[in-house]
């Protein structure tokens, strides 16, 4: 009886192991000083291009690409700004000139526009030293198909 339990077992180990052989990751954390983001793995990381200059991060995969920018709150107080995370919202809008309303989904700050043929979809982070501001985007017309992706991986962002 005691064999037959420890075949058993050992054929259930085995398949268990087995059945992972093939299972793929889809889904990577990154981590970013203070902030962590699961990035799908086959977007490629960017940060190294000239166009990402100045981000702290940027992926993409044709359509989407998501980038971070990290600002760090002591240089806000220096020009005069202690805010709060929704205040420095609410300047990310004034500075920029955009006309967008700032709302609240799923407890994350966000706002998004159009301009320029492309949909914007920002977040905005705070941990103890820094804001984060984490966008996603992508031509208009490829949004409708992929904005549930977009929310997914900037919904995903751990401060």
């Amino acid at each position: 009886m005691r064999k037959h339990f420890v075949l058993l077992l050992a054929l259930v180990l085995c398949i268990g192991l087995l059945s992972g052989c093939g299972a793929k990751e889809t889904i990577v954390s990154r981590t970013h000083e203070d902030l962590s983001i699961a990035i799908p793995l086959d977007f490629i990381d960017l940060s190294d291009r000239e166009y990402a200059k100045g981000h702290d991060f940027l992926y993409g995969l044709d359509p989407i690409a998501v980038n971070g920018l990290r600002e760090e709150k002591a240089h806000l107080i220096e020009h005069g700004y202690d805010l709060d995370l929704e205040g420095y919202a609410n300047l990310i809008l004034l500075s920029n000139k955009i006309s967008a309303k700032l709302t609240k989904k799923d407890g994350i700050w966000t706002f998004s526009y159009d301009t320029d043929g492309y949909t914007y979809v920002i977040t905005l982070w705070e941990t103890a030293d820094a804001f984060w501001t984490v966008q996603a985007y992508c031509p208009t017309q490829e949004y409708p198909q992929v904005s549930d992706q977009m929310w997914q991986i900037l919904s995903s962002v751990k401060v």
